[in-house]
């Protein structure tokens, strides 16, 4: 065993002990109220909401899958990252801040699709949401299962399938335990090995190959491929003025109909937080992706000819430091554990909170216990579907396209649900209809190839709500 694989081991351990003692002590306090195990009594202070936030919105993928981009395709990344966390940032100051007070006017809504659904009054389209929620995020589950597993047999050697399997034990075990508090407690490790671990192996990086050059960096940069790196739209012609802002779409208002995500709006103590985090929001994103770039571009120039842009990370950590290398890699392993446990838990909870009010005599115990066999489900069709991780990467991908179909309902819901549910409904179907048939190659007489069939889908969705407001008027 090499002194990487030694230390990324026994921090691997530390951080499962630590599951498992929280498990533990959770098991032993007996029942939780629905209240506190899915919303953690919506009193999270600051500082755990801050990073449980960036954990969820900033996650291994940001980093994992950012570096892979700019390895890739170039630094057309920095423009269709910073401009989504700039969304993201705006998203927080209106929607999230309107999300906080109907939580707090509606204190029996726990499920965060049944609140901004709430003013439609139709659990039909509730329904839509939680069948296209499961149709998504099981496979972004997957992935973020899959991406666990493929490091640890990268970096320690463990076999994948096994991996894979105890991973998901792990996850369900400790997020039934305790429920969304011990999902935050790890949020907030995670988030810290991740921004001061990757912090540090990206300037050790610098100076073991460029000494803090950055001249001869951004030279080597533009060197190691033609077209460069460092022009647009990049050396495999991806980005498009179109394809950067669906991107950035995708990794904003993609990601905020998601439950776990919509779900962290409702849990801070106080409104207040939320204005600080839009402000903060776009900070964090730009030094993530920052991060990303150098890891992802110099790894182009250090490690040229890799199959895969999500390799970079695990070759870099090799390079520095062993103990340095395995507290990142460890960090970012966290990081994929923590995005999975939140995504488990949330589908379990929008399924059976839906199957709850369908059956109104269910107790609160009922419902808690409804929500474990449900989470057992989605966790096994998660394993099932990490068995073809090629596959997975894929699907992952198409999770924030489809959720991008239900923005424009989702934000009706809050602001304008005078327009009805048909409309809101007829919006969702309308995007995902386009969505699917681009996939199918069925929009190609229509589509330009560099206009992709998620953004198209979006717009016309959005279009239906915009239609439906001026024919209510």
């Amino acid at each position: 065993m090499t002194s990487f694989q030694f230390w990324a081991a026994a921090f691997l351990l530390i951080y499962l002990g630590y599951l498992l003692f929280l498990s533990f002590r959770s098991f032993r306090r007996g029942g939780m109220e629905p209240s506190a195990f899915f919303l953690a009594n919506k009193s999270v202070k600051f500082l755990p909401s801050m990073l449980t936030f960036w954990a969820t919105y900033f996650s291994a993928a940001a980093l994992i899958g950012g570096a892979g981009y700019y390895y890739i395709h170039g630094v057309g990344n920095f423009l269709f990252a910073s401009l989504g966390y700039i969304i993201l940032a705006v998203t927080t100051g209106t929607l999230g801040k309107r999300l906080w007070r109907m939580s707090r006017e509606f204190p029996e809504t726990r499920s965060p699709i049944q609140l901004y659904l709430k003013h439609f009054k139709s659990p039909l389209l509730e329904l839509l949401f939680i069948v296209v929620s499961l149709i998504c995020m099981v496979p972004y589950l997957a992935a973020q299962i899959t991406g666990f597993a493929r490091m640890l047999e990268s970096s320690i050697g463990l076999p994948y399938l096994l991996t894979a399997a105890v991973a998901l034990v792990v996850i369900y075990v400790y997020s039934e335990s305790g429920g969304l508090s011990n999902i935050i407690k790890t949020d907030v490790i995670q988030a810290c090995l991740t921004i001061g671990g990757c912090l540090a192996v990206a300037i050790v990086f610098l100076s073991i190959y460029w000494s803090f050059d950055l001249g001869i960096f951004m030279a080597q940069i533009d060197a190691a491929k033609s077209p460069s790196l460092l022009n647009l739209p990049g050396p495999e012609g991806l980005y498009s003025s179109a394809t950067i802002i669906g991107l950035a779409l995708l990794i904003s208002l993609g990601a905020t109909p998601m439950a776990h995500n919509a779900q962290r709006f409702m849990i801070v103590k106080d409104e207040r937080y939320l204005t600080i985090m839009m402000w903060v929001f776009p900070f964090m994103g730009f030094m993530l992706t920052a991060l990303a770039g150098i890891l992802g571009l110099g790894g182009a120039v250090v490690f040229p000819g890799l199959e895969s842009g999500d390799q970079i990370i695990g070759e870099i950590m090799g390079t520095v430091p062993a103990i340095l290398g395995a507290l990142a890699l460890v960090g970012v392993i966290c990081a994929t554990m923590s995005t999975a446990d939140s995504i488990l838990l949330s589908i379990g909870f929008i399924v059976s909170e839906h199957w709850y009010r369908a059956k109104s005599d269910v107790s609160k115990k009922g419902i808690l216990k409804l929500n474990r066999w449900f989470t057992l489900s989605i966790a096994i069709f998660a394993f099932i579907a990490s068995v073809k991780p090629e596959l997975v990467s894929e699907l992952a991908f198409n999770a924030f396209a489809g959720m991008l179909q239900l923005a424009p309902a989702m934000i009706a819901g809050i602001y304008c649900p005078h327009i009805g549910a048909k409309w809101a409904g007829a919006s969702s179907v309308t995007g995902l209809a386009i969505l699917i048939a681009s996939k199918f190659g069925l929009m190609n007489w229509l589509l330009l190839s560099a206009f992709p069939g998620y953004l198209a889908g979006f717009i016309m969705a959005g279009l239906v709500v915009l239609f439906a407001l001026k024919a209510k008027r």
